[in-house]
């Protein structure tokens, strides 16, 4: 069985997406394309996009593509609805609509052809298993931290209040996961966070990121409209159980209350008590892999296709 799985970008540039369709490629044991122009057959073409990445004239060549029946199966991966024309001309070719986001809109948009899933980590399990030997607590984030983002303050905030209430913690911050070119993330952070119980890294790649959460106490993953089901740094914590402090909003499912820590009940959590945090960890891990696992994932997306 001949599988395709799209993006407009390959996990060599800095975007997510291209991150999360090279996991899915290997879990679905398909290719990674960002062409499409050359092939003629597939038996399924999964479509992972981003539709402000993406030109009018790419739409249109995936377009062509699913009209002409070259694919068996059309599977269109949504992390976001954007409330394009391009986006709708996709859905209404598509034969199954993953809904990553959970935004209602898609769900109307798609109906009858819809599921809502979500994004396992895309971080692999740690290889060597490092351990934090030391006696200071460590916390760990990674992701984008540009100055145009809205959550930079919150990350900046919480970061000051564990200098002042928490000396002890050491914390690594890592500008991104994907690539290393841009250093400007790091020289804004600098800029607000100067402790020697801070080490601000440009980047890392995911096999030692990996070892990092392994040995780390605690991620940090603010988003400006909650944690929800499409944010990977927070689920490659959950999938090595390590608890998770974070910002909960309208799209954020009630169960991730139950094994995540809230910014903003600060003041009610001690983070000397490293005990309970490995417990909070610990329901993360169990849900994680019973419910948002790459393995789950994929049964439900071929269950739907062939039952």
């Amino acid at each position: 069985m001949k599988k395709i799985v799209y993006s407009k970008h390959s996990p060599n540039e800095r975007c997510g997406i291209a991150y999360f369709s090279q996991s899915l490629a290997k879990h679905l044991s398909a290719l990674h394309v960002q062409n499409i122009k050359k092939f003629t057959r597939c038996d399924e073409l999964y479509i992972n996009i981003d539709i402000l990445e993406l030109l009018e004239s790419e739409v249109n060549n995936l377009l062509q593509f699913i009209s002409s029946g070259w694919a068996k199966k059309n599977i269109l991966i949504m992390h976001d609805y954007r409330f394009s024309h391009l986006e709708d001309m996709l859905i209404g070719h598509s034969d199954l609509v993953v809904n990553l986001s959970g935004e209602s809109a898609l769900n109307q948009k798609s109906r009858g052809k819809i599921l809502e899933l979500f994004t396992p980590s895309t971080i692999e399990k740690p290889i060597l298993g490092f351990s934090n030997r030391k006696n200071r607590p460590l916390s760990l984030s990674f992701g984008f931290f540009s100055h145009r983002k809205k959550s930079l303050k919150m990350y900046i905030s919480f970061y000051k209040y564990m200098l002042k209430y928490y000396p002890d913690w050491f914390h690594i911050i890592v500008a991104s996961s994907h690539i290393g070119q841009d250093d400007n993330d790091v020289l804004s952070l600098s800029r607000y966070l100067k402790s020697e119980s801070i080490c601000l890294m440009n980047f890392l790649p995911n096999t030692i990121l990996s070892e990092f959460i392994n040995s780390s106490d605690l991620g940090v993953c603010f988003y400006p409209t909650g944690i929800m089901l499409n944010n990977m740094a927070s689920m490659s914590f959950f999938s090595q159980a390590k608890p998770v402090i974070t910002t909960y909003g309208e799209l954020t499912p009630q169960y991730f209350t139950k094994f995540t820590l809230d910014v903003n009940n600060l003041r009610k959590i001690s983070f000397s008590d490293l005990n309970n945090l490995k417990k909070v960890g610990k329901r993360a891990y169990k849900y994680y892999w019973a419910n948002l696992s790459w393995e789950v994932l994929i049964k439900k997306i071929y269950s739907y296709l062939y039952t």
